[in-house]
């Protein structure tokens, strides 16, 4: 059983890892090292700057709708209030203070608003659902949504600022405005990147160390032992020849999971998630107050199902000009052999950053940006994208994450990942609940974190499909540069 002197290592110092790590050493826990291949410490966790894992962004959607997910929206809800609490203390700061990367000036939570929307005028499923359970479990949240097409919702909103009954409006040209839907101006976007740095600011106050860096901070495989029937974990061996021995090692390395603990591939899978930028001309001024935060919410946009399903949004302007899309309708796989287990097949990221190189995306996400894009923001159509990226979520297979010891290690070995592409915005108060189960005090997460594996016969949210599915991108034809550019809606993209 761990206690406070357990010497104990964390592979991944993205949100899992930090989060973690802070919770731990801030409940008295004296000797934590995290260990990641990424110079965060000299890069700021800024993408453009080598940084390919999910954490490493430059913003992300944080809501607090969550369907019947009661206790992921309570968490959002709570995380809310520390995020507000992070803003509050870095503009109190002196700049002398902060970390570098931060100003005092920086917010890492912008409540610019949540906008959901979807097809048709009936209310979609998971919105109303969402909707259903804010006013049973915190009607004073509720009272900040604003369902689309209620004019009752709309002078609500209008009598707090016309500014929100504004971004009620910002996407009407999708499906010609058939579409349903609501607006949550408690909601918004958190700054990725600036929240990492914050994060561990604040682990390092609290006693926390680093090692990060290629090649003292890469992992290049466990330390195991057998301890009787079972194996343990000793440590971790890194990619400069340096051991590192430790009570307990927690990984939490993101959608590389899988690439250490291969006992994971049929817990936690990496799918790629299709990103696209448009860099917007300083000259233009015009666009940049259009999708300023004050003036432009996050949305996400539902269609269709099956092979037409489409799942994806938009955020505001960040400080450099930049906007982001998101497609999420079908995340893609890219099988590699394991690298330590031989006759082992896993999906495995592929970055602008890794050993093969990969600057493009998949064709058939891109074709669907492009549309909906068009539909709703034709001002942008001129630009084209710029940039793109995938995004290499770590899906697990019914989207709760998995946090938990992995089986058969003698409680040496513990497993702290399946974001599913919704783990960010926890990122101040994750590390509380994976606390509670690392020292196994049950609480209201931990039958839903738990260690669990693919059920034969049952659909596994895409982990039963394996190399052979539609998902796998060696299959798929990938977009050519002419391919980034954006045609009016109505002509052929």
């Amino acid at each position: 059983m761990v206690s406070s002197d357990s010497k104990i290592i964390i592979v991944g110092a993205g949100v899992f890892g930090l989060s973690t790590a802070l919770w731990l050493a801030r409940d008295g826990y004296k000797d934590i090292t995290v260990f990641d291949r990424c110079s965060f410490d000299k890069n700021f966790y800024n993408p453009s700057n080598g940084c390919d894992g999910a954490s490493a962004d430059i913003n992300k959607v944080f809501r607090m709708a969550y369907g019947e997910k009661l206790d992921y929206q309570n968490l959002a809800i709570e995380a809310r209030d520390t995020w507000l609490s992070w803003n509050k203390e870095i503009a109190e700061s002196v700049a002398a203070d902060l970390p570098p990367g931060l100003t005092p000036e920086d917010k890492l939570l912008h409540i610019c608003g949540c906008y959901f929307v979807a097809e048709g005028r009936k209310l979609h499923d998971f919105y109303a659902e969402s909707l259903d359970t804010m006013e049973k479990t915190a009607p004073e949240m509720r009272k900040m949504q604003f369902v689309k097409g209620h004019e009752e919702d709309k002078e609500a909103l209008r009598r707090i600022s016309r500014k929100w009954v504004e971004k009620y409006h910002v996407i009407d040209g999708i499906n010609g405005g058939d579409t349903n839907g609501f607006i949550d101006i408690n909601g918004g976007i958190t700054i990725a990147d600036k929240a990492c740095v914050y994060a561990r600011f604040l682990c390092v106050q609290a006693g926390v160390k680093f090692i990060l860096g290629d090649p003292q901070g890469k992992l290049e495989t466990l330390i195991t032992a057998h301890n009787g029937p079972e194996r343990k974990v000793a440590g971790i061996k890194t990619c400069d020849g340096q051991t590192h021995s430790g009570d307990l090692v927690i990984v939490a390395a993101g959608s590389w999971t899988a690439s250490i603990i291969p006992e994971a591939h049929r817990v936690v899978e990496a799918t790629a998630g299709t990103v696209a930028f448009i860099d917007i001309p300083r000259d233009r001024q015009d666009l940049w107050d259009r999708f300023h935060p004050d003036n432009y919410p996050v949305w996400s946009y539902r269609r269709g199902e099956g092979d037409e399903y489409y799942q994806g949004g938009s955020f505001p302007i960040t400080k450099e000009g930049r906007l982001k899309f998101g497609f999420r309708g079908r995340k893609f796989t890219n099988f590699q052999d394991h690298p330590t287990e031989p006759n082992l097949r896993i999906s495995t990221p592929r970055t602008k950053y890794t050993k093969e190189p990969i600057n493009t995306v998949p064709l058939y996400g891109l074709k669907l940006m492009k549309e909906i894009i068009a539909q709703a923001l034709p001002e942008l159509v001129e630009f084209g994208f710029t940039d793109s990226r995938l995004c290499w979520y770590t899906d697990s297979i019914d989207n709760d994450y998995v946090i938990d010891y992995v089986p058969g290690y003698s409680d040496s070995l513990f497993i702290c990942t399946g974001g599913s592409g919704h783990g960010f915005k926890f990122l101040p108060v994750l590390g509380r609940h994976v606390k509670a189960q690392i020292e196994r005090n049950p609480d209201n997460f931990t039958s839903l974190w738990k260690w669990r594996v693919v059920e034969e016969g049952k659909s596994n949210n895409g982990l039963e499909q394996g190399e052979t599915g539609p998902r796998e991108m060696s299959r798929l034809e990938m977009a050519e540069p002419e391919d980034f550019k954006i045609k009016q809606a109505g002509s052929k993209l």
